[in-house]
């Protein structure tokens, strides 16, 4: 069953034995809660979401102080693909770029956009998209992984993690630090094995159209 926040303190006071608050708060265990679930969707990258972009001419640079619709921005931690849309039926996959390679885009003419790449929560779109183009209402879907403290954006399979979490979170607080100890190598090694079974590290897209030197071995051409 999918968990809420206020059902998932309900689990926490369950395995507390404490049904009613007495010794912590709900406002305690619930931040609890939400901590936990900042740090698993940020170590996993298990949190996923995909929202688009409407591009705007001749600009490089989106994020969420662009506006209400750009807010998603600042939680995105790791961006998986983008989806280049002309604003009819002409769909094209832009390729992800390392963003030390943005120093380079006075080379570019613009048109129509080929590279993206995440820095510092902003994304960078290029070449620029011309005037033209953005007539139609040309778009770009982003698949990306994000940060989250509600557990309610959380997959139901990971769900008892942050409960566990804060479990142990509160076991501290009582000073039974065995307790505390053993539950919290016990999230923490679930969130480890969960990231490396369902998320292993990508391989930037550019290093996959890069020929390999004889021998096997990368860097010479």
């Amino acid at each position: 069953m999918a968990l809420t926040l206020t059902t998932a303190t309900t689990e926490v006071r369950d395995a507390l034995n404490e049904e009613i608050a007495k010794f912590w708060t709900d406002a305690q265990i619930q931040n609890w809660i939400k901590e936990g679930c900042r740090i698993f969707s940020s170590k996993t990258l298990l949190v996923e979401a995909e929202d688009t972009i409407t591009l705007i001419a001749d600009q490089l640079v989106y994020q969420y102080s662009d506006g209400a619709a750009y807010q998603w921005i600042n939680n995105c931690i790791e961006p998986y693909a983008a989806i280049y849309n002309d604003g009819g039926t002409v769909y094209k996959g832009l390729i992800k770029s390392n963003p030390r390679k943005l120093g380079n885009v006075a080379t570019f003419t613009a048109g129509v956009p080929k590279y993206y790449s995440l820095h510092n929560r902003k994304l960078y779109i290029w070449p620029l998209t011309t005037a033209a183009l953005v007539i139609g209402g040309s778009t770009i879907s982003i698949l990306y992984a994000t940060y989250t403290e509600d557990i309610a954006d959380i997959p139901d399979d990971y769900q008892h993690l942050p409960v566990i979490y804060a479990v142990a979170k509160c076991k501290q607080k009582d000073q039974r630090f065995g307790e505390a100890n053993a539950l919290m190598s016990q999230f923490y090694a679930e969130v480890d094995f969960e990231r490396k079974d369902k998320h292993g590290r990508e391989e930037d897209t550019l290093d996959m159209f890069k020929t390999k030197a004889k021998g096997g071995q990368r860097g010479a051409t």
